[in-house]
């Protein structure tokens, strides 16, 4: 008998370029007007422009990526797709390694039957005391 496995989520597969550092696959992630913020950069980035020059220095200098999502949950009205979950994630950057785990969200829009990334957004939580 075969095990259904649910379709994997879009972020999902998006975590899954970024574990691979597939930077063609993360780039063709965004929109052009997207913006996104996380614990490398403290702020925001906001274009495709900014996003591309964060990939070209980050990606470099990232190894070891391990990543997965919990509690997970999509959304959809129309062509923006809502999806919040939290994210553990374990790497390297410029030779420190890194274990966090974020709340995270992701807004997706369709695009010509394509979705793109709008707003990623993921601050990582300090440690539970």
């Amino acid at each position: 008998m075969a095990i259904e496995m649910p379709e994997p989520t879009r972020a999902s597969v998006f975590f899954r370029s970024l574990d691979a550092k597939d930077e063609r696959a993360l780039r063709a992630a965004f929109a052009d007007d997207s913006q996104g913020v996380d614990e490398l950069t403290r702020g925001w980035m906001r274009g495709r422009t900014a996003l591309e020059a964060y990939f070209s220095d980050a990606l470099p200098r990232l190894s070891e990526i391990h990543s997965t999502l919990e509690q997970a949950e999509e959304r959809r009205w129309g062509d923006v797709e809502v999806e919040t979950f939290v994210l553990h994630q374990s790497y390297v950057f410029g030779g420190t390694r890194s274990q966090i785990e974020a709340p995270t969200t992701i807004i997706w829009r369709r695009e010509h039957d394509v979705w793109k990334i709008a707003l990623f957004h993921s601050i990582p939580l300090p440690p539970a005391s």
